[in-house]
């Protein structure tokens, strides 16, 4: 079973541990989103119960992670075939939540360059956690805002733009930004922050995706801001918003990364360039521009992003699906996707099968993220 690594950074404060316990609160069971996750240790279960409990229940919010502390928490995909119940893993998600006081505290560099540095460099993905109360404090042109923008967000730029895979901003406390501004407020804002911009059109023009993804740990009217800046609970139950999201993007991300630089490599390697006939399918172009097709593809991928024919050839034409087309068709593919989706479940009878339908599950979510949020694939023209 393969396993993807995705390094979560943020300020303290940012929601990283949140995220989490509530990502596991929405995925532990078997739900419309097709599958369900299991975490590594009972130890590792009871603590993000705990922490979720924590969430709903008392006054304070739970403590960020300790600068001192690299917390990990794998996630297996599992699949139960509705037929017999039984249950097969697909793959596994490890989240390396990195302390939020090294984006901004003072290290030596010794400490920058050990264990922060090997995990960064073998991840699959990239997770910045942005506070959505010091988004919409920039919006209002707040010193919180300002600080915000020039020192945090400055900070993990400098640490995003030293990997070259897939970026997923995460805008926490959705509920609470939803309340005053759209996400195409918030992205033309961001886009503003010269810093920001020149990560994205730089990740654009190499095929690497960025999104940005509204999530909330605990939903709609579940807190209120105050004046002072910290969050008062309702007593409403927390009803967890798209933390499923950024999950569901990793595979699809990476293929359409790697898909990209095959592409580019193969065409700097011929002397003569490859004339592609127009209007192709992505199948038919890696025809013409690898002998072998998708079987040459297959082999020249790294180890675990080498799936069954169907899986990959699944994987490629929706990565491969320009944006504007996804935004354009998405309410329409809804419902076809569901089709898909519940012709694969019926079909989950080992490992594999459990893949090809968590993939159905992954074009699912994150066609309804093209659908509820246009603008979330950051693109800088």
């Amino acid at each position: 079973m393969n396993n993807y690594s995705i390094i979560m950074l943020g300020p303290s404060g940012s929601g990283k541990t949140v995220f989490l316990a509530s990502l596991y609160k929405k995925l532990s069971t078997q739900s419309e989103a097709g599958f369900f996750l299991k975490i590594d240790s009972a130890e590792k279960r009871k603590r993000l119960n705990n922490i979720y409990t924590q969430i709903a229940v008392d006054e304070k919010w739970p403590p960020g992670t300790r600068y001192s502390e690299v917390s990990e928490w794998t996630f297996t995909c599992r699949v139960q075939n509705p037929n017999d119940l039984s249950i097969y893993d697909a793959c596994s998600f490890t989240y390396l939540d990195y302390a939020g006081g090294r984006i901004t505290a003072e290290t030596d560099e010794e400490d920058e360059s050990s264990e922060f540095n090997e995990k960064f460099n073998t991840a699959d993905a990239l997770l910045g956690l942005l506070d959505g109360q010091k988004l919409c404090a920039l919006l209002n042109k707040e010193k919180l805002g300002t600080v915000w923008a020039v020192n945090e967000l400055r900070n993990m730029i400098d640490i995003m733009q030293g990997s070259n895979k897939p970026i997923h901003f995460v805008i926490s406390k959705w509920d609470i930004v939803e309340q005053n501004y759209s996400l195409e407020q918030i992205r033309d804002r961001l886009i503003e922050i010269d810093e920001f911009k020149n990560l994205v059109r730089l990740r654009n023009q190499a095929g690497a995706p960025v999104r940005l993804i509204p999530v909330s740990a605990v939903g709609k009217g579940f807190a209120i801001s105050q004046p002072d800046g910290s969050m008062q609970k309702t007593g409403e139950l927390p009803k967890p918003f798209q933390v499923e999201v950024p999950l569901a993007c990793i595979l699809p991300d990476m293929i359409q990364l790697m898909i990209e630089e095959l592409i580019k490599k193969r065409k700097a390697e011929q002397e003569t360039p490859i004339e592609v006939k127009p209007n192709l399918g992505i199948s038919e172009f890696l025809g013409q521009l690898f002998a072998g097709g998708l079987r040459m593809v297959q082999e020249l991928l790294p180890p675990k992003y080498q799936f069954a024919d169907d899986v990959l050839k699944n994987l490629i034409e929706w990565a491969e699906t320009p944006a504007q087309e996804k935004i354009a068709f998405a309410a329409r593919r809804t419902e076809e996707l569901r089709r898909e989706q519940a012709e694969s479940l019926k079909q989950v009878e080992n490992e594999e099968t459990a893949l090809a339908h968590s993939v159905n599950c992954f074009k699912t979510i994150q066609n309804q993220l093209s659908y509820l949020f246009p603008v979330s694939e950051l693109r800088v023209l």
